[in-house]
């Protein structure tokens, strides 16, 4: 509640602006407690988040990271699980909106684009977004993440464009972020113990879950650009 009354006069005090705020705050939520339950599904017994107004939150597990699969699943999930609930908000509005509903239409619709927008920009392949966390896990060789990384960037910057974002802008945002991509690199917290790394199965599981959960933020931040 106090996240959403502090971002309320982000986007104007108004009742537009306390539903934008308000469905700011269960995006942000909602991402985190994907990560929540990815920890207890590899075992965690004891997981909490730790909720911070205006910068997001922090899902936090009960016992350190014991493989590679871990690490990257626990991160892809924070934006996997919302892509669940992304199809369903988009056929969810439409339904509304020809039911004559068209308030609770635009709850949905802006629940499914920000939705979208958030999560799809924790995917961007640098070392402190869940995606650079994931395609370290995936490609832990310099060369091959390198390459992953600048395709993956390459993807953005074309959803940016068929988005409608201006090509210089567009320009500037590769460039800080392929700058950003090689500084962090070789940072990161190393565990005490070396993790477990994946086998193929695992690093193929991954890779696809990855590419799917991108194409469906994707599609959400399209279809929300149509709609303005």
């Amino acid at each position: 509640m106090l996240s959403a009354l502090i971002l309320w006069p982000l986007f104007g005090l108004t009742h537009l602006g306390l539903m934008l705020s308000c469905v700011l705050t269960a995006v942000v939520a909602l991402h985190e407690l994907g990560h929540m339950a990815a920890f207890r599904v590899m075992g965690h017994r004891k997981v909490r988040m730790i909720f911070i107004p205006l910068l997001g939150g922090i899902a936090i597990g009960g016992r350190p990271y014991d493989s590679r699969f871990e690490v990257a699943f626990v991160a892809l999930m924070g934006a996997g699980f919302s892509a669940f609930l992304i199809p369903i908000a988009i056929a969810s509005s439409k339904m509304a909106g020809g039911y004559g509903h068209p308030a609770a239409a635009t709850v949905l619709a802006a629940l499914a684009g920000i939705a979208a927008l958030f999560n799809i920009a924790n995917l961007v392949p640098v070392w402190k977004f869940d995606g650079g966390q994931v395609l370290r896990q995936i490609f832990p060789g310099q060369l091959t993440l390198a390459i992953m990384s600048f395709l993956t960037l390459s993807a953005f910057l074309a959803l940016g464009s068929l988005a409608g974002l201006p090509t210089g802008f567009l320009a500037i945002t590769g460039i800080v972020f392929a700058i950003l991509s090689l500084i962090t690199s070789g940072s990161g917290v190393k565990p005490r113990y070396e993790l477990r790394p994946l086998v193929g199965f695992e690093r193929a599981a991954l890779a696809a879950a990855f590419a799917a959960v991108f194409a469906v933020h994707s599609y959400g931040v399209m279809w929300a650009v149509s709609l303005l």
